[in-house]
């Protein structure tokens, strides 16, 4: 295992194939690479339910091996709308929790469907052609 001082990645993880394949990649490369592994999930509180469900991806992120693992329960507000919103409240808390834990960066894990839906959304807001990028591979916080 990477010594206690190695630099932690976190993997944000929705519990979803998507965010539980990107942990378990991280479970797997990040010793290799001389890296810790960690793994947060938002809960939203927009379901019913939503707070049983990140206990449940915490225990499968610890599972994997990954440490720390967090659930962070956030308030969504409505500005932008509730996807915007919620994207908003689930950046800030992973930002505060790279910063909490002292991460070196943030893992997300998105399918080309997520990035289609990207695009699309961007374009019906009138974003035009900036949104043909849809998501960058790499980017500092969205909020910075």
């Amino acid at each position: 295992p990477p010594p206690p001082d190695a630099p932690l990645v976190l993997a944000a993880c929705s519990g979803g194939a998507d965010s539980m394949a990107l942990a378990a990649a991280l479970a797997f490369e990040a010793p290799r690479l001389g890296l810790r592994a960690g793994g947060i999930t938002v809960d939203h509180g927009l379901q019913a339910g939503s707070a049983e469900r990140a206990r449940e991806v915490v225990g499968r992120l610890a599972e994997l091996g990954l440490s720390p693992v967090e659930a962070v329960t956030v308030g969504v507000g409505h500005e932008g709308g509730p996807e915007a919103a919620a994207r908003t409240a689930r950046y800030r808390a992973l930002d505060a929790a790279a910063e909490r834990h002292g991460a070196v960066a943030v893992l997300l894990g998105h399918t080309r469907d997520d990035q289609a839906e990207t695009v699309l959304l961007g374009l019906a807001r009138g974003s035009g052609t900036r949104s043909l990028a849809g998501m960058p591979a790499v980017c500092g916080s969205p909020l910075h």
